[in-house]
């Protein structure tokens, strides 16, 4: 196995998130959705990008490349997977941005070369793919603090840990179904999941989500990203949190627009806020703790690490675990210290009683039942957790000269 991501998708015959993009209808329906994306959840309007100098660490095929140079931004590709640089090129040549496409790199992030003075540095740099695998985190943090300029964004993607408790769960599926059947990945992914998969809207091949996630080796718990860790790690690097989706900060404090609260105190109302909101990240819904609850945190946790561990390795004993944590979470869901409509709170217990229902079936180890659950089970087909943040940091501290 490969020991970075994009050394994984150097192996792949399809590129992970192309969305095979087939006129200019298709582009001005993605940069539609990337307007929406960066204006109302992300803060950052395209405005902010016209004539900015912005780097972006693995575009893929670049169709989110596209759209800021649309924007108007000065485009430097970092993509290490040289795969995808023909695809990034014709792209950019179709829809007449060949202008806006300064350098395509092939470096990754640790690899890419430090700007000599301020003015070499970049106004946006953006990592919307593997940035989240590289260990430590404080690595990257660093690296782009020095590609940088003060006042400058950094924007990343990663996937959530709590919130990609559903993702490893398909990955346990699919695993102990492979185990059972000796199917290649693809064909057991469409007889596990084809219903699941065609009940959502996608433009993405189910080939590449298979490729992308359930056999993809950096789609594990130790990769997965905890918000507050994370935003503790960016605030020590010289980064301070300008905006995230799902929020992070509390945005349910009050105060005089005059008072400036300190950053410990900003540090201490975002921890608070992130563990009220686990649940909301689990079930992709809006499930907000009225109070801290460290007996359920602790069990979410060890939920979270026993179902990554069944990928490797399926053993019934873990299972029941599982089964009873999600019963401890099913009595909380029914409790008054979660804030929740009644849609919101019956889906996601309909959620937990498919998944009690799920690792019986998985331990008896008959596929066919398996198969018939996931094409059938309705909480099973329609829930699938809130794994995608982003989140933007501000560069606050200056660096000197490269």
């Amino acid at each position: 196995m490969n020991d970075t991501l994009y050394g994984y998708y150097r192996q792949q015959d399809v590129l992970p998130t192309v969305g095979h993009f087939q006129g200019e209808a298709d582009l001005v329906a993605h940069e539609e959705h990337r307007r929406r994306l960066f204006t109302d959840k992300l803060k950052l309007p395209p405005q902010l990008f016209r004539g900015a100098r912005l780097l972006e660490f693995g575009p893929d095929a670049g169709e989110n490349s596209l759209v800021f140079a649309l924007w108007g931004a000065d485009c430097t590709l970092a993509e290490p997977h040289e795969k995808a640089h023909a695809t990034i090129r014709s792209y950019f040549a179709r829809f007449q941005q060949d202008a806006r496409l300064q350098q395509l790199r092939p470096e990754d992030v640790l690899q890419f070369p430090a700007p000599l003075t301020e003015a070499e540095r970049f106004d946006v740099v953006d990592a919307e793919g593997f940035i989240y695998t590289i260990l430590p985190t404080r690595l990257w943090l660093d690296k782009c603090a020095q590609l940088t300029r003060t006042g400058g964004f950094l924007v990343i993607f990663y996937c959530e840990a709590y919130g990609s408790f559903m993702e490893l769960m398909l990955k346990v599926v699919h695993a102990r179904y492979r185990e059972l059947t000796c199917l290649a990945p693809q064909p057991a992914a469409e007889k596990l999941f084809q219903t699941k998969w065609d009940s959502i809207p996608h433009k993405r091949r189910m080939e590449s989500w298979t490729m992308d996630v359930l056999v993809n080796p950096f789609v594990r718990l130790k990769y997965f990203l905890e918000p507050r860790t994370l935003c503790d790690a960016a605030d020590a690097a010289g980064w301070s949190l300008y905006s995230s989706w799902p929020h992070y900060a509390d945005t349910l404090d009050v105060h005089w627009f005059k008072r400036t609260l300190p950053a410990e105190t900003l540090a201490r109302l975002r921890a608070d806020y992130v563990e009220r909101s686990r649940l909301s990240q689990i079930f992709g819904r809006k499930h907000f703790l009225a109070r801290t609850e460290p007996e359920s945190e602790s069990a979410l946790g060890e939920l979270l690490t026993l179902t990554d561990g069944l990928i490797d390795c399926y053993e019934a004993t873990n299972a029941e675990l599982c089964v009873q944590h999600l019963a401890r979470l099913e009595k909380l869901l029914q409790s008054d210290a979660v804030l929740a409509d009644a849609a919101d709170r019956d889906a996601s217990l309909q959620t937990v009683r498919s998944y009690q229902r799920l690792f019986p079936i998985l331990s008896a180890g008959n596929a066919h039942a398996i198969a018939e659950f996931c094409s059938t089970d309705a909480g099973f087909i329609r829930s699938w957790g809130m794994p995608s943040h982003f989140a933007v940091f501000q560069k606050t501290a200056s660096l000197g000269p490269a």
